[in-house]
C-alpha cells in the first residue's frame, strides 16, 4: 500500500500544468465524459433514490475519475496520479472504523448500509463563530449534555482581548489554544470529559496554528479528530499535507474534509455525485483519513437542501456506504436560520436523505448556511439527534416520500430564506436556557414533523 511519503513524492514528480489547465482541460472534460459513459442521471422526482445497481455504478464512475484525473497539488503545480489497482487496494485495506474518545465516552465509529436500522454515530455542534467565551462554554456544555451525542464540534473564537483573529497570526494561535481549553472545561461541566472533539481546530485557518495548538499540554488527544480539507475540486496544498504529516506521526485521527460544489466545475447533480464519491477515495489516498467529513453545497444557494443537492447527497452516500469502508460524517448547510420552522424542515430533509442512504454518521445541520455569527443554538442539535434517530427507523422509499413533502414546505423559499435569530436572542446568556418562545416553536414543528410520518417518539 502507498504511504504518505509516496503521495508527497508524486506531488513533486507528477505531470506539471497550470491550475487553470487542470480545471478546464483535465477535470471538467473528463468528468463530463465519465458521467456520459457510466450513464449517471439525476432523477428530480426521487431525491432519495433506492437502486443499488445505480449506486454501485456511481462508485465505478468515481474510481474512473480518480484514475483519469488524479489530485492537483497547488504548491507544486503537479498532478498526483493513481492507477486503478492502487485505488482499489486503498479501498480494500481501509479499516472501515475509527476509534474516538476516552474512557466511558470512547466509541467505535463504523459503517452502515442503505436502509440500515442501526442508529448512526451522532455528531453534534459546529465551528460557527462565537463572539463571547461564556456563550461558547454554554453551547459546548449543552452539546455534551445531549446523552445520545457520540462526538462534538466546538465553536471558533473571533477575537482574543478584543484583537481580531487573523489566519497565520499570533492571535490565531492564542485563540486556538483558548478555544480548546474552553471546550474541555465545558465538557467537564457536562460530566463527559472523554467526549471526542472532531472538528479540530475550528479557530485555526493556518496549518502552523493547527500543529502548534495540538500539542498535548493544551488538552488534545490522538482520539480526538482533526480536519484536513481538500480544495474544490480535487485539489490539495502543502498546508493540508503538513497537517497530515504531523497527525500521522502522532497516530491521531485525521478527518478528510470535502465540499463538492454543485453548479461549479462539477456541473449538475450527476457530475457532483461522481465527484462527491471520488472525494472519499482522495480521503483514503491523499489525506489518509481515519474518517471523512463532507458537505456538498449548491454554488448559488450556498446550502445542502435544494432538491438536486439532496439527490447528490443520497446517491453518493449510497455509493460510498456500499463500496468504500470509510466512516463518513454527513453535514448539511441549511438556508433557514435558528428559530425558524424552515430550518427544521430542511434539517429533516437532509437527515432523512443521508441516514436512510447508509450514512455512518450525521452532524446536526448548520443554520443560516453556517455564516451567521452566533447563529446556532443547542436546540438545533437536540432536535437533530431526534430526527436522525427517527430516520434510522425508515427505508429509502419511505424517506423519499417524506422528503418530497418537506420540499413542498420550503423549496420555494430557498432564495429568500429567513436567517433567523442569534444565540443571544434565543437563549439566556447567563443560564444557558432557551426562551419560552423558542421552546414553543420547536414543540410546534416537532408535532408537525411527526404528523407527516417522521417517527419521532
Amino acid at each position: 500500500m502507498l504511504n504518505f511519503l509516496d503521495i508527497f513524492e508524486r506531488a513533486l514528480q507528477g505531470p506539471i500544468m497550470t491550475e487553470q489547465d487542470f480545471d478546464m482541460k483535465v477535470f471538467v472534460p473528463t468528468l463530463r465524459k465519465i458521467v456520459k459513459e457510466y450513464g449517471i442521471r439525476y432523477d428530480k422526482e426521487n431525491p432519495v433514490p433506492s437502486n443499488d445497481d445505480q449506486a454501485d455504478n456511481l462508485f465505478e464512475a468515481a474510481v474512473a475519475l480518480m484514475e483519469q484525473v488524479g489530485v492537483y497539488c497547488q504548491d507544486t503545480n503537479r498532478v498526483i496520479q493513481f492507477g486503478r489497482e492502487e485505488i482499489l487496494e486503498a479501498v480494500k485495506e481501509a479499516p472501515g472504523r475509527c476509534w474516538a474518545g476516552e474512557g466511558k465516552e470512547s466509541g467505535v465509529f463504523g459503517m452502515r448500509k442503505p436502509d440500515d436500522r442501526k442508529v448512526p454515530w451522532l455528531h453534534v455542534g459546529s465551528g460557527i463563530v462565537s463572539t463571547a467565551e461564556e456563550m461558547m462554554t454554554n453551547l459546548i456544555e449543552a452539546y455534551g449534555s445531549i446523552a445520545e451525542a457520540d462526538s462534538i464540534s466546538i465553536s471558533a473564537l473571533d477575537s482574543v482581548r478584543g484583537i481580531p483573529v487573523m489566519a497565520g497570526s499570533p492571535v490565531e494561535i492564542y485563540a486556538a489554544i483558548r478555544g480548546i481549553k474552553i471546550g474541555r472545561e465545558a465538557l467537564r461541566r457536562a460530566g463527559r470529559p472523554g467526549l471526542p472533539i472532531m472538528n479540530l481546530i475550528s479557530t485555526a485557518a493556518a496549518a502552523v496554528t493547527t500543529i502548534a495548538a495540538s500539542a498535548p499540554q493544551f488538552g488534545l488527544r490522538p482520539t480526538d479528530g482533526w480536519l484536513v480539507g481538500a480544495i474544490s475540486e480535487l485539489k490539495i496544498d502543502f498546508g493540508a499535507m503538513n497537517k497530515t504529516a504531523y497527525l500521522l506521526n502522532w497516530g491521531a485521527n485525521v478527518g478528510a474534509e470535502s465540499s463538492p460544489i454543485l453548479g461549479g466545475y462539477c456541473g449538475g447533480p450527476a457530475g457532483t455525485a461522481v465527484v462527491s464519491t471520488a472525494y472519499f477515495l482522495m480521503g483514503l489516498l491523499v489525506q489518509r483519513g481515519s474518517y471523512q467529513l463532507t458537505f456538498p453545497v449548491h454554488f448559488r444557494h450556498g446550502c445542502s437542501t435544494t432538491r438536486d443537492v439532496l439527490w447528490t447527497v443520497s446517491a453518493s452516500c449510497q455509493a460510498a456506504s456500499r463500496n468504500i469502508p470509510m466512516p463518513v460524517i454527513w453535514l448539511g448547510y441549511i438556508a433557514g436560520g435558528p428559530n425558524t420552522k424552515m430550518y427544521f424542515y430542511e434539517a429533516a430533509a437532509h437527515l432523512l436523505s443521508a441516514v436512510t442512504s447508509g450514512a455512518p454518521s450525521v452532524q446536526t445541520p448548520h443554520p443560516a448556511k453556517a455564516v451567521k455569527v452566533d447563529g446556532i443554538t443547542p436546540m438545533e442539535a437536540k432536535l437533530g439527534v431526534e430526527l436522525a434517530t427517527a430516520a434510522s427507523k425508515l427505508d429509502r422509499g419511505q424517506a423519499n416520500e417524506l422528503v418530497l413533502r418537506l420540499l413542498e414546505k420550503y423549496e420555494s423559499q430557498i432564495d429568500a430564506a429567513p436567517t433567523g435569530s442569534t444565540y443571544q436572542e434565543c437563549y439566556d446568556l447567563a443560564t444557558g436556557r432557551p426562551s419560552q418562545e423558542y421552546l414553543r416553536l420547536c414543540a410546534e414543528v416537532r408535532e408537525e414533523l411527526a404528523g407527516i410520518g417522521i417517527p419521532l417518539e
